[in-house]
């Protein structure tokens, strides 16, 4: 079977893996689309953001989508032929977390891509209760984004009741933020995007914000305020994970509003009694959405955003050969792209 393999130092190669079996509880599934995350950007540098194997010993992708060609005896709400979009989190499905739809904060969960093998490959084998069936409406590509990427962000602005009365902000205009334009435009809201690359405010324009922000440029503070009429933003979602972004979102967001943190960092510094206390800001984590918020995501995907839509978030598309994987890794890592898929 050939996968990618990603061993570190910026290196991306295609190489024959063996054919893993099938247990009882698993899925074999053809892989229609596998979409690049900014995560697997620590497995080509060498260093795992997450999970407990090196750079290199399974095959990355934790955002894929396909057919499935194959089920494990015990599982019976699925059958050969479903279309599935593939959570990433492997749960043990027992414990509180699994139990309310967060495997993701399981304590033994596995990690698609990071601790077993992932969907850069031709075929996954996966456990049957990661797979969510996919609306006929939905492409294998918008399938594949429409998980990490448009459910996660879905989601996030759902928790924070997004609607026509709101100003949301989006900090960072890589994929995981236009999924927040895409989301956040559907459920009404005006939204002021904040992206330093000219290419990306302009794909936030075209996807549904009404308004695009250099702060480079331009004095984000005095022109959120303008929009704003001095209120400031309802809900800020920072997408980039860098200090500046932070700090200037917390500048933004009003009295009592919400700031949601998507954008991953280790090393970002806050004021408390400046950024939260004094305003009464609610500061929230997010990753990922709970298992049973899918048939809602698909149908809002479909219905709302729209496929086509939801699909212009993908830049490029690469087959599953050395040379184009390279490029794919190598544009990505360099921000020339916005979502890119594998279609092996």
């Amino acid at each position: 079977m050939k996968g990618v393999v990603l061993p570190g130092d910026k290196e991306a190669y295609v190489q024959e893996w063996d054919r893993a079996s099938l247990e009882t509880d698993e899925v074999r599934v053809g892989i229609g689309a596998a979409a690049l995350c900014r995560s697997d950007m620590s497995l080509y540098y060498g260093n795992p953001l997450v999970g407990s194997k090196p750079a290199g010993e399974v095959i990355p992708g934790h955002e894929p989508a396909g057919t499935i060609v194959e089920v494990g005896d015990n599982v019976d709400h699925l059958s050969e032929g479903d279309r599935v979009a593939i959570n990433c989190f492997a749960g043990c499905e027992h414990c509180e977390y699994c139990q309310r739809g967060e495997p993701n904060l399981c304590p033994h969960v596995e990690i698609l891509g990071f601790d077993r093998h992932g969907g850069d490959a031709e075929e996954l084998v996966t456990p049957a209760s990661t797979c969510h069936l996919m609306p006929d409406e939905m492409s294998m590509g918008v399938g594949a984004i429409a998980t990490d990427a448009l459910g996660n962000l879905y989601s996030t602005l759902n928790e924070c009741n997004v609607n026509g009365t709101d100003t949301v902000g989006i900090i960072g205009l890589g994929p995981m933020g236009l999924a927040g334009v895409v989301n956040a435009d559907a459920m009404g809201a005006d939204v002021v995007v904040y992206e330093l690359v000219d290419h990306r405010r302009e794909k936030g324009l075209e996807l549904g914000a009404e308004y695009a922000i250099d702060p480079s440029e331009e004095d984000a503070q005095a022109r959120t305020d303008e929009i704003t009429n001095g209120r400031g933003l309802d809900l800020v979602v920072d997408c980039s994970g860098a200090q500046p972004g932070i700090e200037m979102g917390f500048g933004l967001v009003k009295k009592n509003g919400t700031f949601a943190q998507i954008g991953e960092t280790d090393n970002v510094t806050l004021n408390p009694s400046e950024d939260l206390i004094h305003k009464k800001v609610n500061y929230m984590g997010s990753w990922y959405f709970r298992t049973w918020e899918w048939p809602e995501i698909a149908d809002f995907i479909v219905n709302k955003i729209g496929n086509d839509r939801a699909g212009q978030i993908i830049s490029h598309e690469y087959p599953l050969e050395e040379e184009s994987v390279q490029e794919a890794f190598r544009k990505f890592d360099n921000r020339e792209t916005q979502k890119v898929i594998f279609t092996p």
